[in-house]
């Protein structure tokens, strides 16, 4: 009887990784500005990175894409204006999704609130 095994761990392709963060302080606002930074990363290297935010009344809507040639990390800041006139309680939700050069994709989201009004 033959058993063959493999020693060596072969890399096996994963998609990126990504992660939003914002304060443990913040209080969205409205008008105000969500304020939060995007980490991501890829050995493999990025491609593009699209970032969504949408309120539930629809009075915040907006859409951001960024190209990579190929960084294999990257930090971006995300500044985003909430208009005024946006109840407390609206949900918002900021969405990202990283794809790397070999065309894997990750999505991470954040859900907020709408805590005051000016």
């Amino acid at each position: 009887m033959l058993l063959l095994s493999c020693t060596d761990p072969r890399a096996r392709p994963v998609p990126p990784l990504v992660q939003i963060t914002v304060s443990p302080t913040l209080v969205l606002s409205s008008p105000g500005t969500i304020a939060a930074s995007l980490f991501t990363y890829d050995a493999d290297g990025l491609s593009s990175l699209f970032l969504s935010v949408r309120s539930a009344d629809a009075k915040l809507v907006g859409d951001s894409a960024i190209a990579f040639a190929g960084d294999q990390q990257v930090t971006h800041v995300i500044n985003w204006t909430v208009p005024s006139g946006m109840s407390v309680g609206t949900a918002v939700t900021l969405a990202v999704k990283v794809v790397d050069q070999a065309g894997f994709a990750t999505l991470d989201t954040l859900h907020l609130t709408i805590q005051t009004t000016l």
